[in-house]
């Protein structure tokens, strides 16, 4: 473990604020028609920075019908915005295009 943190710390990254940031991550999993869902990623990344969340990643997939997809949303949320998330997951579901939209990763809806 000690060589590993020497290899860490010689590459210039700091275990301590890597550990602290992936602690204020969180994924949420949207299903939409596949042709909304270029709109639809737009929104999410025009509002999730104006509320002051990044989004990190997002990851497409198509489900088992072939008209809809799947977009895995990685965001990075501090504890203290954790409210503002849950609103935008609100935000994101009463949105006529989405069909459900639920946290955690993608592999929970199988």
């Amino acid at each position: 473990m000690r060589f590993f943190d020497l290899f860490l710390r010689r590459a210039g990254v700091d275990r301590a604020a890597a550990l602290s940031r992936r602690r204020g991550t969180s994924r949420l999993t949207v299903v939409c028609p596949r042709d909304e869902l270029g709109a639809l990623r737009k929104q999410i990344y025009l509002d999730f920075s104006a509320a002051g969340l990044a989004v990190s990643q997002v990851q497409i997939d198509q489900g088992h019908d072939p008209d809809m997809a799947s977009a895995c949303i990685t965001v990075n949320c501090p504890p203290e915005l954790r409210a503002e998330l849950m609103s935008q997951a609100r935000r994101l579901s009463a949105n006529p295009a989405v069909r459900h939209v639920h946290f955690g990763a993608q592999a929970a809806l199988a």
